[in-house]
């Protein structure tokens, strides 16, 4: 039955993976840089490196249940495995983007193209729960 959703699975996990890396990326950038980051709370503005990382981090924690969930429901409903798979590796390149253009502060003063990473990442998330319920009745 997953033999056909693999690229779906290795989205996920390579989210993941990428999401482990965010986390070490917050304690050696967001809580060693001086001024940064304290634990508890998210102190500063997006002008500050130790703020972007926490808070792409943090985002990429917040979102993440939704995407496991929709998945295994698109999984589990039978979604077309072709769909199930292209959205799958949307989200992951849409979270990607969100996270390299945050990084290198091209988000800071206008924030375009990380909305649209952010976005197309909701969006992916949304089209897999629609496809999920006109699969469940």
């Amino acid at each position: 039955m997953f033999d056909n959703y693999y690229p779906a699975i290795l989205a996920l996990t390579l989210l993941c993976l990428a999401i482990l890396i965010q986390s070490v990326c917050c304690a050696i950038f967001a809580f060693n840089e001086k001024g940064g980051q304290k634990p508890g709370r998210v102190v500063g503005g997006p002008e500050q490196h130790s703020f972007r990382v926490l808070r792409t981090y943090l985002n990429s924690t917040e979102s993440l249940p939704m995407f496991i969930g929709l998945l295994l429901a698109a999984i589990l409903a039978g979604v077309s495995p072709k769909w199930v798979n292209i959205l799958a590796f949307a989200h992951l390149g849409f979270r990607l983007l969100f996270w390299a253009v945050y990084y290198s502060r091209l988000g800071i003063k206008t924030p375009g193209p990380r909305t649209l990473g952010y976005l197309g990442g909701m969006l992916s998330n949304f089209a897999l729960g629609v496809m999920t319920v006109l699969a469940l009745i």
